[in-house]
This record gives structure tokens, C-alpha cells and sequence, in this order.
């Protein structure tokens, strides 16, 4: 299986956070000499297809749209006054089993949106129809499951007077919208434009910046030659911290392993050793990393690990660096310091073109 989108996002985080000794040893990158592995490709002569990174004027109204649509407000119908399914009706309503109102059965002035599911079934279906201000009662069954056991599958009467009905409307973007947004610099619905262009633009060029990255990678992997495999005590060490990472991602969501893994495009019987997989391909990718950092003499200065690491310790929540050691690798980090190093090398140096467009018939 090839390393998810995932498994790239949590790589660095994965192998950075993994507690271990830092002693320098074959699992580490120190503890070997990178050209007795592989023989590298011509990494000054990359050329790769990426499509340069752009916000078109299409997609910046959706997603301007879309923001508008994230902070909608209520306004009350007025042309009709009748329920339909997705009003928001503001109601008042009683509960009652046996003609007795049951504890948490009444309120006023609620807002239900029709249709959303909210309340037992036949509530709000028995809403659509009705006029503001009118009364009905609903004759309506609790689920057999419902959590009060006093109520499951009771049979009980609503009744609910509609007191208004409104809708969720997007604002409109004028000048005064987006001066109420508070945002810095921007004081006009042009100004806001611009601001989402730029975030979209960011994102834009992070993910031209990731493929860029990922295909030059690539290229290497493909192209480089490995005269034997990577040391097992570093793809154990690896192996260890993806399935780590994985599970502590899987408990997240309430899910295990296998089925965490399942959503990455793995089965409950090969699960293991797409892990495994992953932590013998990111070794390979670290030993090549470490053999163009040793022909181009890149390295990490010793005040350049104790700045990222007082930093990395502080991001952390780590009282101090000492501290940090304790409880973390730092020798794995100052691995990640140097492959990040030799990764911005490698992306001074590559040659990047547009995809070649096709041509219809």
C-alpha cells in the first residue's frame, strides 16, 4: 500500500514525538554512513509537472459564498404563515403522558428547525401545515430505546402552539458586513475579497509546495538504488512510531487500529504490514536524504538543534529542554531538522513545468 495523505501529514510529528533512548545506533540516521546503503540518483537535475498554484475568480465566489453561508441569521417570514419543512418555528408545547405534563416535556419560545430531527418522530412532520398562532395536538410514541425509561414506547399528547416562523438567511456582503467582521485591513467588501483570495492562496501554494515535494521524493525513491536494505533497527524504530501515531489518531474517533487503517486503503489482515511498509519506504527516504546531505556537506549545527529544540520544547508545553529529552527524542529530531534542511535544498533545485494540457479531438 502506498503512504497515505495521512501518514505524510503525521510523518514528522510521528517521528519527532517518538520516546526513545537517542542513543546514536543503526536505527538512527548518525549511526550509519548513508552511500554504504544507496546510490543516488542525479538529484541536481529534478524536473517535475506541477501546475503553478492560482485562486480562479469562479472559485473565489463560491468560497466567498461559502463564508457568507457560515454566518447566516434568522429572519422571520412574513409573505406566508404557514409551515414547511425547513422553517425554523418558534414554538411553546407541552408533554404530556396520561394527561400528566412529564418532566423535561415543556418549554416556550423554542426554536425547531423542521425537519432536522430534533425531536421524536410525527413531532415535526405534525408541524407542517400548521398556521402562526394556531394549536395542535400530537398524538406521538416514544422510540422503545429512548433513554428515559419512563418514556420508551410510551404513548404521549404535545401540544404545541406556533408562535412565529422564520428561515436562515446568508447576510450580504456590503461594506458595512465587512467592516463588522473586525478584520485587520479590511474595512470594505472588496478588501474582504482580497483577504479570502489570499487564504486561498495559501492554500494553493501549500498544496503546490507538497506536490512539488512529494513528486521530487518520488523521483528519487524511483530512481536511486539501494545496495541493501535499510537497517532493521530503523524500520522497527519507525514501525513503532507510525503504528503508535495511528492508534493515538484511531482513539480520536473511537476506532481501533484496523479500522483506522481500513480508511487508509487497508485490510484487517494487512494492516501490519502495510505499517511496516510505510516504515521501511520512510527509512529508505531518510537514508537518501542523509547520503545528499553528506555529498553536499548540509548538516545541523549544534546551535541550530538547541534553538529548534527550545522551541519545539516550549510549542510543546515542555517547562524545559531537559525536560523535553526526558520524555522525547531528540535525536530523532535533529534527524527531522536535517531532512527538512536537505528537503528545501532539493526544492531550490528542482525544475518545475506546467502539466502538458490535452488536446481534444
Amino acid at each position: 500500500m502506498k503512504k497515505s495523505m495521512l501518514a505524510a501529514a503525521v510523518i514528522a510529528a510521528s517521528l519527532i514525538l517518538l520516546t526513545g533512548c537517542g542513543k546514536k545506533d543503526p536505527a538512527y540516521l548518525s549511526g550509519i554512513k548513508a552511500a554504504d546503503y544507496v546510490d543516488l540518483a542525479d538529484y541536481q537535475n529534478i524536473a517535475v509537472e506541477v501546475a503553478a498554484p492560482e485562486v480562479s475568480d469562479d472559485y473565489l465566489e463560491l468560497y466567498t459564498q461559502y463564508q457568507l453561508s457560515m454566518n447566516t441569521q434568522s429572519k422571520e417570514i412574513t409573505d406566508r404563515n404557514v409551515v414547511q419543512s425547513g422553517d425554523i418555528a418558534n414554538i411553546d408545547y407541552v408533554g404530556k403522558k396520561d394527561g400528566v405534563a412529564f418532566e423535561g416535556g415543556t418549554a416556550s419560545g423554542y426554536d425547531l428547525t423542521i425537519g432536522s430531527g430534533s425531536f421524536i418522530d410525527g413531532f415535526e412532520d405534525g408541524l407542517i401545515g400548521v398556521t402562526v398562532g394556531d394549536e395542535v395536538t400530537l398524538d406521538l410514541t416514544f422510540p422503545e430505546d429512548y433513554g428515559n425509561a419512563d418514556l420508551a414506547g410510551a404513548a404521549v399528547t404535545f401540544d404545541v402552539k406556533v408562535n412565529s416562523i422564520s428561515e436562515r438567511v446568508a447576510p450580504e456582503l456590503t461594506d458595512e458586513y465587512a467592516a463588522g467582521l473586525n478584520i485587520e485591513g479590511v474595512s470594505t467588501a472588496d478588501e474582504y475579497k482580497e483577504y479570502l483570495r489570499s487564504q486561498l492562496m495559501e492554500q494553493a501554494q501549500s498544496t503546490y509546495d507538497s506536490e512539488v515535494q512529494g513528486q521530487a521524493i518520488q523521483y528519487l525513491i524511483d530512481n536511486s538504488t539501494f545496495k541493501k536494505d535499510p537497517p532493521q533497527e530503523m524500520v522497527e524504530r519507525m514501525n513503532l512510531s507510525y503504528t503508535e501515531t495511528f492508534t493515538a489518531y484511531a482513539s480520536q474517533y473511537g476506532l481501533d487500529l484496523a479500522t483506522f487503517m481500513s480508511y487508509q486503503g487497508s485490510d484487517a489482515e494487512n494492516y501490519e504490514n502495510d505499517i511496516r511498509e510505510m516504515a521501511t519506504e520512510t527509512a529508505k527516504e531518510y537514508i537518501i536524504m542523509q547520503a545528499i546531505a553528506d555529498k553536499e556537506k548540509l548538516e545541523i549545527t549544534d546551535k541550530e538543534f538547541n534553538t529548534a529544540l527550545s522551541t519545539e520544547a516550549a510549542r510543546a508545553g515542555y517547562k524545559s529542554v531537559e525536560e523535553f529529552k526526558k520524555e522525547q527524542d531528540a535525536e530523532a529530531y535533529r534527524e527531522y531538522l536535517l531532512v527538512d534542511k536537505v528537503v528545501a535544498y532539493l526544492l531550490d533545485n528542482v525544475a518545475v513545468s506546467e502539466p502538458a494540457q490535452e488536446t481534444g479531438e
